[in-house]
């Protein structure tokens, strides 16, 4: 955010940059937005209570994920705060990331997991503000501005952010499972063919661990993870990123498989307190282990447990749009729903112009 000032079209703001601190005034609301190219600007308390007093926060909106993200992938932050009387009321996390297939980048709230931003009070004028600001973060190689959110109640903000120029049309869904209606309930709605594959998983000579997060535990998952990676050519994130997490260890669930006293895979789950829901984002089961039905016995532990723990919904992440794909039968056949993600994306100049048509014309002729 380059120093200037904004009275053409805002009078009462005012735009300014003072080393490597940005910040965006309203004179008028009392309001300042501050860019923050790193979180080590911030105490961590501080901002959690934000997450933990708005609505719509999220497990992913939390300080030790962006912490872990920012240290352990690397992508360079681009958070904004928002105070009113040096009070934080506030937060819109976002992160400088690759755009697929170009050498271009974009600003996304935020990935890996999604974002949104948070505004506790004074949210129409908050808002303006962080949009404001956001405008001024996009140029040179950073073509757009993206916004993954998995909470519905994001929507309460899509009239507003496409009278800004912002775009919603874009298409992506994963399946969430419904853990009220309880474990049996959701057993019988399962497949024939998943219900007999947890059958056969639960006869072999096995033991589901819920591990402790450590380094040791952390090393062991991730080689197995990584190995599920390059069996579906998926992204491999590197181990810094995993020992980052052992920051936030009250909100992650580590399972490990052991079959006849050999670890045979795991899954690594997000647990989202704010909204009641366990995310699916790392599964470490390589293609060794389906013989044993690795995954269907993780997964109908993991059900058993986020029941018995309260939570409302398993998120499997992911699932695409595409009911011809491998990943996305697998998940459907255990019963959850397809919901729609929720994206909304601004470009700048004629480069996204392009990148636009050229993404609609690969997904329509593949």
């Amino acid at each position: 955010m380059a120093q200037h000032t904004t009275e053409q079209t805002y009078p009462n703001r005012e735009a300014t940059t003072t080393g490597s601190i940005q910040r965006l005034t309203d004179s008028q609301s009392g309001l300042t937005v501050t860019v923050l190219d790193t979180l080590d600007g911030i105490d961590s308390e501080r901002w959690n209570d934000v997450v933990d007093r708005s609505d719509l926060g999220t497990v992913f909106h939390r300080y030790e994920w962006l912490e872990a993200v920012e240290t352990g992938l690397g992508h360079p932050a681009r958070h904004l705060i928002v105070e009113k009387d040096t009070n934080l009321i506030g937060l819109f996390p976002n992160f400088i990331v690759g755009l697929p297939k170009t050498p271009f980048d974009r600003l996304t709230s935020i990935y890996p997991g999604f974002g949104g931003p948070l505004l506790t009070t004074d949210v129409s004028d908050s808002l303006s503000l962080v949009l404001e600001a956001i405008s001024e973060l996009c140029d040179g190689r950073t073509i757009v501005h993206e916004i993954r959110a998995c909470n519905t109640n994001f929507l309460r903000y899509n009239d507003y952010l496409e009278a800004e120029g912002y775009d919603s049309s874009r298409v992506g869904g994963r399946f969430v499972l419904n853990l009220a209606k309880g474990y049996d309930q959701l057993f019988d709605e399962m497949s024939s063919s998943k219900r007999r594959a947890i059958r056969r998983g639960r006869e072999t000579d096995h033991e589901v661990v819920e591990a402790e997060l450590t380094r040791s535990t952390i090393e062991q998952f991730h080689k197995k993870y990584a190995q599920h990676m390059r069996d579906v050519d998926g992204i491999i994130y590197p181990i810094e990123f995993f020992e980052q997490l052992i920051e936030m260890d009250d909100r992650i669930l580590l399972l490990m498989l052991y079959v006849e006293g050999e670890y045979a895979g795991g899954f690594l789950e997000l647990l989202n307190d704010e909204q009641d829901t366990i995310h699916g984002f790392f599964a470490g089961v390589p293609s060794e282990s389906f013989e044993y039905h690795a995954s269907e016995r993780l997964y109908d532990y993991l059900f058993q447990w986020a029941i018995e723990n309260g939570y409302e919904t398993y998120d499997f992440g992911g699932g695409g749009a595409d009911f011809q794909d491998g990943a996305f039968t697998f998940k459907e056949e255990f019963g959850g729903e397809l919901i729609p993600n929720i994206y909304w994306e601004r470009g700048t100049g004629p480069t996204w112009t392009l990148i636009e048509t050229g993404r609609s014309l690969y997904n329509r002729y593949g």
